[in-house]
């Protein structure tokens, strides 16, 4: 069998990969079980393609695979995927991949695609099922509410939500938790790019400021903070340039703002009620500037071109900020 895992949700491609662990023989793991960067892909496959010594299944994994790394070389390598045996499990692990690549649509003919994204942070309805299904899953029985504020406390965050539920299945030996046990237990750490963009939409600088600083020490990459705010201040843009055209239905607005869940416009149109267009095209221009101005410091390199690019991301942002102060 060959798999291709893609997605940025790393906690739920790991726990793919463990179920496919769990069916190799623990006393052969050392015989059955290989890993393989992505730049040794030959001998992977090399491996791949032997049959396990003990009879049974063999797992190898390739890490990493973005597959722009892989030309003709690979390409050719490649061609040996079919001669991999029924009983070895070979997968390629990859972040994002370019679906458009020679690479990606020669392994696709022998591979099975499953693609893992994180939630949305702001599907704050989709995040509490997925909590409340891991608990489940370790028969950890937490009240409703308990289970509302995980899904504020953690956000999209799976890997630390089966570590905090781990913890919550300990504390409570069987019981059912309630919402001031779990509070005391799980701090609120949700400080994140999407409530930085709020802030700045409300022209809360002191706010701005306190988030910013909390992502920052946290070491949220600057290139992830930034692309989330530019996502969200395109949107609500779209969605009030959509008003302002006189669109009245919310599934034309979804339609028109490339939002996949309508059921989301009813909060977009209550966030940009009292925004002006003006600031809001003028707060993606200023981002879009700043994206370019961080990329250029990224391509040098240089630690100093990073401390460089956190004052310049504070800088824009509370001139952002004050954008709507001013509104």
């Amino acid at each position: 069998m060959i798999v291709l895992l893609t997605g940025d949700d790393q906690h739920a491609i790991q726990e793919q990969l463990n179920q496919y662990k769990a069916e190799i023989d623990s006393q052969w793991l050392t015989l059955c079980y290989h890993q393989f960067p992505a730049d040794h892909l030959d001998r992977a496959i090399s491996v791949a393609r032997t049959r396990s010594l003990t009879g049974g299944k063999k797992l190898v994994i390739v890490e990493n695979c973005h597959l722009k790394q892989w030309g003709d070389t690979e390409l050719e390598t490649l061609q040996q995927l079919v001669q991999v045996p029924e009983f070895t499990i070979l997968v390629f692990v990859a972040t994002n991949v370019d679906k458009r690549l020679k690479i990606y649509k020669h392994i696709v003919k022998y591979a099975k695609l499953f693609e893992f994204l994180l939630i949305p942070p702001w599907r704050a309805d989709l995040i509490e099922k997925a909590i409340a299904t891991q608990a489940k899953k370790i028969k950890l029985v937490l009240s409703k509410d308990a289970v509302e504020y995980l899904a504020e406390a953690i956000g999209n965050d799976m890997t630390r939500a089966a570590t905090e539920l781990r913890k919550l299945y300990i504390y409570g030996n069987g019981r059912q938790l309630e919402l001031a046990e779990v509070k005391e237990l799980v701090s609120c750490q949700t400080q994140n790019s999407l409530q930085l963009a709020s802030a700045i939409r409300q022209g809360e600088s002191n706010q701005v400021l306190h988030l910013l600083d909390d992502l920052l020490s946290r070491s949220e990459p600057l290139m992830v903070i930034i692309a989330t705010l530019l996502t969200q201040f395109r949107t609500w843009l779209w969605v009030k340039s959509a008003i302002a055209s006189e669109v009245k239905k919310d599934s034309e607005l979804a339609q028109l703002c490339s939002i996949s869940n309508p059921n989301r416009i009813y909060y977009l149109r209550q966030e940009v009620a009292n925004t002006s267009i003006n600031a809001l095209a003028k707060a993606v221009t200023m981002m879009l500037d700043l994206e370019m101005s961080v990329k250029r410091g990224a391509d040098s390199g240089a630690v100093a071109s990073h401390r460089a690019s956190s004052k310049d991301l504070l800088l824009i942002i509370l001139s952002v900020s004050r954008l709507f102060k001013l509104t």
